[in-house]
């Protein structure tokens, strides 16, 4: 997904006006700390760095790299609105230091994911993790709780490390949540508020969030995040009911809707890293293509329609290599309790 790009547009003054609200509050913070704590270089040195990057927006130079004068990246300032240089002007020592935070961070996500091959006597779960670079900004996850299987797979704002961070600030909200066991609209409600409160203006994830029992009994909620598709035998059907992305407004609010698989059935997620990927002739891969690439998949397991799908977009790029992160998420319901 996308994310704000910085420039003379309004987006770009909206994205300006973001950092500066940031800066100056990081400005008070630290004057804070640093009465309360007498004499402390570091809370100088940092104070000092506030300051220097206020200045540069007084004379119109923030976010440009003060080596080439080019803009510097948006989601790494995002990260760092401290940043003063762009990636191409990174030191070695900057350059080595960088690609160990995002070694590190791709770590960190990967621990994160849900295990592959998830089975149990009413469902099975498969999934396809893909980032276009190093770390990514999608989020797939699958929480077992009280009897029920919680499936979450959605796409934050920006790209890099930002983005990566978001997806690990989603990852602990809900498996804070889930436990608590509210209703899905109200779950979705709280996540909301607390992704607002803990984000900046300008970043949002869309996201499905669903549960399903030992009877096929399916619930989700879809905010804003492209339509989840049910597999079934002779026929995909796509459920495009979708609300506002997660993060936009803190006040929103979230309906569930509800339907049943029957078994065998299995719904497929995805993120726009699936349809929007490219060609050599920049031509999409599309809806359809994914549709297609479903057809004969309804009797097998999750891993194999997933593989498929995958493959399909594989195809379809060649050796364009991929604009965006690629995930998708199957979930067969095996069949009703007894």
């Amino acid at each position: 997904m996308e994310g704000v790009q910085m420039g003379l547009a309004p987006a770009g003054a909206e994205f300006d006006a973001v950092l500066h609200e940031q800066l100056v509050d990081r400005r008070e913070r630290l004057q804070i700390a640093k009465s309360r704590s007498g004499f402390d270089p570091d809370f100088s040195r940092l104070l000092g760095e506030v300051d220097a990057a206020l200045m540069r927006f007084e004379k119109g130079t923030y976010g440009l790299c003060e080596e080439c004068h080019d803009p510097i990246e948006p989601e790494r300032l995002l990260a760092d609105p401290l940043m003063r240089v762009c990636l191409g002007d990174l030191t070695d020592r900057q350059r080595q230091a960088l690609e160990n935070d995002l070694e590190l961070a791709s770590a960190i996500q990967i621990g994160l994911l849900p295990k592959t091959d998830l089975a149990s006597e009413f469902w099975q779960v498969d999934f396809h993790y893909q980032p276009a670079s190093i770390v990514s900004g999608d989020y797939c996850d699958v929480i077992a709780h009280d009897g029920e299987l919680y499936f979450i797979l959605g796409d934050v704002s920006g790209k890099g490390m930002a983005a990566s961070l978001l997806m690990s600030n989603l990852h602990a909200m809900f498996h804070s949540l889930v436990p608590l066991g509210l209703p899905m609209h109200e779950l979705m409600g709280r996540a909301n508020h607390l992704f607002c409160e803990s984000t900046l203006a300008n970043q949002y994830a869309t996201l499905i969030f669903g549960k399903v029992n030992s009877k096929g009994e399916v619930e989700i909620c879809n905010a804003g995040h492209l339509p989840p598709i049910v597999v079934k035998s002779g026929e995909n059907v796509t459920l495009d009911a979708a609300g506002l992305p997660l993060g936009l407004f803190c006040d929103s609010n979230f309906a569930a809707s509800c339907f049943r698989l029957e078994a065998g059935e299995t719904l497929l997620l995805y993120t726009d890293g699936v349809t929007e990927a490219n060609d050599h002739t920049e031509e999409e891969f599309g809806i359809a293509r994914l549709l297609e690439s479903i057809n004969g998949s309804y009797a097998g397991e999750p891993a194999g329609l997933v593989r498929n799908c995958v493959s399909a977009v594989e195809t379809f790029r060649g050796r364009t290599p991929p604009n965006d992160d690629l995930t998708l998420m199957a979930v067969k319901f095996a069949g009703a309790q007894n």
